[in-house]
């Protein structure tokens, strides 16, 4: 099953990827990519909510095969977030639309981290930059998200991480 959600969350990931969707990782995934390894229940990304980059989402769910009409005014008003869920055994890939960090989604897409996907040169997605990751986890002030906050911090202390080429 996971091999398959992984193909699935691959494929969106690089058709995302192609048509330039702005988006940015999040949540447990952000925090797995910044050092401290927790599961998560899904992957979750924020989503740039302009009518361009909603087209650009648009032909990735085509691309895909999805029977797409149209994202609800609720997305474009960023009332409701997009859930993607592969089969019903699968995790869920979550594009939040209204997310804080305390700032901009645009200031905070230009300060975050393009990495590539896996082993496709091509594919890339941007990570929210560990500063803005802490400050959406104070922010949201859950138990789960001050434990992050905290391993984060220790992980990424540089006076810890000195001369271990950290």
């Amino acid at each position: 099953m996971m091999q398959q959600w992984k193909k699935d969350v691959d494929q969106f990931l690089e058709l995302a990827s192609k048509h330039a969707v702005r988006m940015l990782m999040v949540g447990g995934a952000a925090v797995n990519f910044h050092g401290y390894q927790r599961h998560s229940a899904d992957v979750d990304f924020w989503l740039d909510t302009s009518p361009e980059n909603l087209d650009k989402l648009g032909r990735v769910f085509k691309d895909m095969g999805f029977d797409f009409n149209g994202f609800p005014p609720e997305v474009h008003e960023q009332k409701q977030n997009i859930s993607l869920k592969f089969s019903p055994a699968d995790l869920d890939v979550e594009l939040i639309t209204k997310f804080n960090v305390g700032r901009p989604f645009d200031q905070a897409y230009e300060a975050s981290e393009l990495v590539q996907i896996g082993t496709n040169k091509i594919a890339k997605l941007r990570v929210l930059t560990l500063d803005d990751l802490i400050s959406s986890k104070i922010k949201s002030n859950r138990t789960k998200d001050l434990l992050d906050i905290k391993e984060l911090r220790r992980l990424n202390d540089p006076k810890r991480n000195k001369g271990l080429g950290l």
